[in-house]
């Protein structure tokens, strides 16, 4: 009777164990893609298997260089007809793709000459090391909680969009970037596994595309808005991100500069001489409700452009797509005055701030309403001053850190249901 019960227990272990292992979902992640070469280092030696015809070749731990070479795979001084898949050989470490570390396995392969190596990696080992990016250890613990199941929701959104293409998502993904087990944190990590398998749905039961934002200026903004298509759980709300470094900001620019910018992305306008943008005090279709900018238009010698404000945004580094802009020579900060001995000789000199009792401006000139005029001075600069940081979309992680110090009682399930609206928690 005893041994009938060993058994049974044995076999329930065993069906229990391979219910994990089937349960363990992959993220294809394209950590090289487009390159000619590949470092690997192995601390150990691993495995590299040939798609096509199953051949293995254990290969002793050293630096490698990858190349490709009349259409064959070269991995150091072996060559391979066929994609391979490259594997850590059991209790050991894969090895490293240019100094990174990574868990899970590689597939490599070439595509028109280049190459394109693949992360095949565990999506809570891939959220362990996307997250830390995401928010920090410090933050409340609920604040944590729900960007782990945002990031768990946008990675389920995205494995149901790619189809037949080679990889779900690149390592420099604009939402999650991911960096492999050095990026990890403990805290996050163990916080991460409160949330094991939960997502968000929309009203069909499909995983959302849970964007997210640092900061979002005291408002997020709506898909409609900025999308031109409505998305049930992606609606503008009160932020909290009053507390964010980068609640306001101010970036300036030489003309040239921004011609410069505009010309090396194909937009030919010459010497700039304008920019068209209504100002936040008096909005007009060139905004969204929240102040966003929908569209800028630069006027130069040669004609103009037009663009959206995340183009503008993307393209010339701004932290974010709520912005004025205004033209003329920006007011100094400071005022350095020469300090001299009993004698009159400078031995010196000394930043004595400038405070004026006026509310401060960015410059001295050129304010009017929706036009702004270059004249092609020396220190004439475009001034664009901001709130918040990122596209404004989905949860604020300032905001959500913001909400969760001033109600201390909400969890990170109301966060989620705060930011995505008419979503449905699924595990």
């Amino acid at each position: 009777m005893l041994r009938k019960l060993l058994v049974l227990c044995m076999t329930l272990l065993c069906l229990s164990w391979s219910t994990v292992v089937a349960a363990a979902e992959l993220v294809r992640v394209a950590l090289v893609s487009g390159q000619y070469s590949i470092e690997l280092t192995g601390e150990n030696d691993f495995l590299v298997v040939e798609r096509s015809t199953g051949r293995k070749e254990l290969l002793p731990k050293g630096k490698y260089f990858v190349r490709g070479e009349q259409g064959k795979l070269v991995i150091g001084e072996q060559s391979f007809q066929d994609a391979v898949s490259i594997q850590a050989q059991a209790n050991k470490k894969l090895p490293q793709v240019n100094k990174r570390a990574y868990a899970g396995s590689y597939e490599l392969r070439l595509e028109q000459e280049k190459l394109l190596l693949v992360n095949l990696v565990d999506l809570e080992d891939y959220l362990a090391s996307v997250l830390p990016g995401k928010t920090m250890q410090v933050w409340p613990e609920a604040v944590i909680q729900a960007q782990a199941v945002a990031a768990r929701s946008y990675v389920k959104y995205q494995l149901g969009t790619h189809g037949a293409a080679a990889y779900d998502l690149s390592a420099f993904d604009e939402e999650l970037s991911y960096a492999g087990l050095a990026a990890a944190r403990p805290t996050i990590t163990r916080l991460l596994a409160t949330t094991a398998g939960e997502y968000l749905v929309d009203d069909h039961g499909h995983p959302v595309q849970a964007l997210t934002t640092s900061s979002s200026g005291g408002h997020t903004e709506s898909a409609l808005e900025l999308w031109g298509r409505d998305v049930s759980y992606l609606q503008a709300v009160e932020d909290y991100d009053q507390d964010s470094p980068d609640y306001t900001w101010e970036t300036r620019l030489a003309p040239a500069q921004v011609q410069n910018i505009l010309e090396q992305n194909g937009y030919q306008v010459g010497r700039l001489e304008s920019l068209r943008l209504s100002t936040l005090a008096e909005p007009s279709l060139d905004r969204t409700p929240t102040g966003r900018v929908r569209q800028l238009v630069f006027t130069g010698e040669q004609g103009s452009v037009r663009l959206s404000g995340t183009q503008v945004q993307q393209l010339l580094g701004l932290p974010s797509n709520l912005f004025e802009v205004s033209t003329g020579v920006p007011r100094p900060e400071s005022l350095r005055v020469p300090i001299e001995n009993y004698y009159g000789m400078e031995i010196g000199s000394k930043d004595i701030d400038i405070n004026l009792k006026e509310d401060k401006t960015t410059v001295w000139t050129q304010m009017a309403n929706s036009y702004h005029q270059l004249n092609g001075g020396k220190d004439e600069k475009i001034t664009f001053t901001g709130r918040g940081r990122g596209q404004g979309l989905g949860l604020s992680a300032w905001g959500a850190r913001g909400l969760v110090n001033s109600r201390p009682q909400l969890g990170y399930k109301d966060i989620l249901h705060y930011y995505y609206p008419r979503t449905v928690l699924r595990k």
